[in-house]
């Protein structure tokens, strides 16, 4: 149950000082997902704690190179193919392992095409 708004629903750790590498009892409380996220704005707000990107499960990482190209572009501010911030979801949510198949077949285009050297 949520220690400040008694939900029992999405209830997670909360790290009171505002650092999860601090895990002793003393310093984990029980939150919903909502009191969390608003506790670790208002905290760093004040320059409490250190706010941590959270995994979503749902998020939808980079399956072809076409993909990937399109969302690393648009993160660049090079193409308007999709907003900015889905395209870095897009590129968290891709394995690391992934990424550098990606970075592979790049390196491969280029040096078909003579383009893997510097000018």
């Amino acid at each position: 149950m949520c220690a400040f708004c008694g939900s029992t629903s999405n209830v997670e750790v909360h790290h009171i000082d505002g650092f999860e590498e601090h895990a002793e009892p003393r310093n984990l409380i029980w939150a919903c997902r909502r009191c969390n996220t608003r506790i670790g704005v208002v905290m760093a707000r004040v320059g409490i704690g250190r706010r941590t990107r959270q995994m979503n499960p749902q998020a939808q990482g980079a399956k072809s190179l076409g993909q990937w190209l399109t969302a690393v572009l648009s993160m660049k501010g090079e193409s308007d193919a999709m907003p900015p911030a889905a395209a870095v979801e897009m590129i968290h949510a891709t394995p690391p392992e992934r990424r550098s198949e990606f970075a592979r077949k790049i390196w491969e285009i280029r040096r078909r095409r003579g383009t893997d050297r510097r000018s």
